[in-house]
């Protein structure tokens, strides 16, 4: 318990020294004293979004749960989440209209997020608007260094499509938010950029810290200790992938050094950034890009496929095979999701965990990519986002029922003053 009668620390302590600059993560010494009247005006752990976006939709009946509420059957593809079932809402039955005259795949992935309804060609003939991450971004992200935070895990070198196929943020109509790619890049950009002479950022910052640690109390020392460790490891997976020999295949890029040669290493690196940002306060809002809409690209999903895979073509190939190979395919995303909530759950935070505090989206704006069906959308949610969200269930919604909806629905839960959204008819239940 921190027990100091000094001034709370600030929020934004930062570690500091030969150009990292390491901010610290949630702790007690951060609360004015219990009983105070700065105490009971503190405001708690900020909430955070993310959202994490997979093409070409997914094998429907592997996916979705029959049974609706609290008892649905772990399927096939989202048995890795089993374990989590009660920090997570799964959601069926929601749709998107599809505005003919521009790419079904386009569509998918750039209108995901999209505020404009499908009708509403303000790019175009493309629906795309200020997305929802900018939206959310502009109400609570004001106070942080990085409002919102982009990345993308396409490393594909032959750009054989548009940026409609690739970008789910948008600041607005035809304004495509730019994503990282480079793990390398994201670390500085959270942590600085050290001098080429520096290990570690934690051995540039070692001094600060120690002199930190000598003013908090034995919790905060802990949190602080745990957290550095943390630093530390996530750095230590950068510098590994940077080390790597290059990629021997010709359709992927190696201009980003430190993208990991393992699949699902480079998926869960990205999203471990995520969880870093949100732990210190860099930023409340991300999204995250597994693979773009339609890339005919051969792909290794490495411990899944002894074989390079093309995601998009299997869509359309017909036969058991091709099906099963897709269910593996959707189970490879899903397992690296399960291991970013996982990360969330298992960090503290404000006597309970991060994952307390956010609301991170898995998701596709397309249903069934064999048939270009933008109906029965795949969404699984985690998080209880500071208390607005009551987990555990899976929504299972009749009829044609907006995606919009939900994105109203959270849009509203962390103070966006909005009666619609896109093309909503209503809010759903978080």
């Amino acid at each position: 318990m921190n027990v100091s009668t000094t001034a709370p620390l600030h929020r934004r302590t930062l570690l500091r020294g030969a150009g990292a600059a390491i901010a610290l993560p949630w702790l007690e010494a951060m609360v004015p004293a219990a009983g105070t009247a700065a105490a009971k005006a503190a405001p708690g752990p900020p909430p955070r979004l993310a959202w994490v976006y997979i093409p070409n939709g997914v094998v429907q009946d592997a996916w979705h749960p029959r049974t609706a509420g609290p008892d649905w059957e772990a399927t096939p593809s989202l048995a890795p989440l089993a374990d989590l079932r009660r920090h997570l809402n799964l959601y069926t039955g929601l749709d998107r209209e599809f505005r003919g005259g521009t790419g079904v795949h386009a569509q998918a992935g750039c209108c995901w997020l999209s505020s404009s309804p499908p009708a509403e060609a303000l790019d175009g003939g493309f629906p795309t608007n200020r997305t929802l991450d900018q939206i959310v971004a502009s109400q609570i992200g004001r106070d942080t260094p990085v409002p919102s935070l982009h990345l993308s895990c396409n490393d594909h070198a032959n750009q054989r499509e548009t940026r409609y196929f690739e970008s789910v943020s948008w600041r607005g109509p035809g304004n495509a938010a730019p994503a990282q790619k480079d793990p390398r890049q994201v670390f500085d950009r959270l942590f600085g950029k050290l001098d080429p002479s520096a290990a570690s950022v934690l051995d540039v910052a070692l001094a600060d810290a120690k002199r930190l640690r000598t003013g908090l109390g034995r919790s905060d020392r802990q949190t602080v200790d745990g957290y550095l460790q943390s630093v530390r490891e996530l750095e230590k997976r950068v510098q590994r992938a940077g080390a790597s020999p290059a990629e021997a295949d010709p359709h992927l890029a190696r201009r980003a050094s430190s993208v990991p040669e393992d699949r699902g290493e480079y998926l869960r690196l990205m999203g471990d950034l995520i969880v870093a940002a949100f732990r210190q306060d860099r930023t409340r809002v991300a999204t995250l890009l597994v693979d773009p809409e339609r890339w005919d690209t051969p792909r290794l999903y490495h411990g899944v496929f002894d074989e390079p895979q093309n995601h998009h073509a299997l869509t359309h190939t017909k036969g058991d095979e091709a099906k099963e190979k897709l269910a593996r395919i959707d189970r490879f995303h899903v397992e690296q999701f399960a291991h970013v909530v996982r990360r969330l759950a298992e960090t503290p935070e404000a006597g309970g965990s991060l994952l307390d505090n956010c609301l991170i989206s898995l998701g596709s704006g397309m249903g069934d990519g064999r048939v270009h069906d933008y109906g029965d959308l795949p969404l699984v949610t985690a998080g209880g986002l500071g208390g607005r969200v009551r987990t555990g269930a899976h929504h299972k919604f009749e009829g044609k029922v907006p995606l919009a909806n939900l994105w109203l629905s959270v849009a509203q839960a962390v103070g966006v003053e909005a009666d619609a959204f896109a093309d909503s008819d209503g809010t759903v239940t978080l």
